[in-house]
C-alpha cells in the first residue's frame, strides 16, 4: 500500500477508534450522572417507560459505536510494526476490560431491565471505561517512548 494511502487511512481508523470511544463511554456518563438521578426522582412505572423509550432510542447509536471501535481498534492493533515490552499484557488487560464494557452495554439496553439494574450497571461501565482510557494512554505513552 503506499505510504500516503497508509498514513491517511491510519488517521481515519485512529479517528473512528476516538470518537467512537467518546461516544461510547460519554453517553454511559451522561445516563449515569444526569440521566439515572433524574428516572429515580420519578415514579417507578414512569421512569420505567421513559427509561425503555431512552434505551430504544439509544439502541442503534450503540451498536454502530460498539461495531466501529471493535474494528478500528483491531486494525489499529494489526496494523502496528512493532511492541514494546509489556505492551501485550496490558493489551490483554484492556482487551478484558473492554469485554465488559461490551457486555453491560449489551445488558444495559434489554428492554426488561429494571432502572436499579441499569443504574448499578453504568456505575461499573463507567468506572470500566475510565480505567480503559487510562491504559490506552499509558499504551499510547509506551509506544512512543
Amino acid at each position: 500500500m503506499e505510504p500516503s494511502v497508509r498514513a491517511v487511512l491510519a488517521v481515519c481508523m485512529r479517528w473512528i477508534h476516538i470518537s467512537s470511544i467518546v461516544t461510547l463511554i460519554g453517553g454511559f456518563i451522561y445516563a449515569r450522572f444526569a440521566l439515572a438521578p433524574v428516572l429515580a426522582t420519578l415514579g417507578e412505572s414512569e421512569a420505567g417507560r421513559l427509561g425503555r423509550r431512552v434505551v430504544e432510542s439509544f439502541r442503534p447509536l450503540l451498536y454502530t459505536v460498539l461495531v466501529t471501535a471493535l474494528g478500528s481498534g483491531l486494525y489499529n492493533y494489526w496494523s502496528k510494526s512493532g511492541y514494546p515490552p509489556h505492551y501485550h499484557m496490558w493489551i490483554g488487560i484492556k482487551f478484558l476490560f473492554v469485554l465488559h464494557i461490551f457486555a453491560v452495554a449489551i445488558l444495559y439496553t434489554m428492554p426488561d431491565a429494571s432502572e436499579a439494574k441499569r443504574s448499578r450497571w453504568l456505575t461499573g461501565m463507567v468506572i470500566t471505561g475510565l480505567i480503559v482510557i487510562a491504559i490506552s494512554a499509558y499504551l499510547r505513552w509506551i509506544s512512543l517512548r
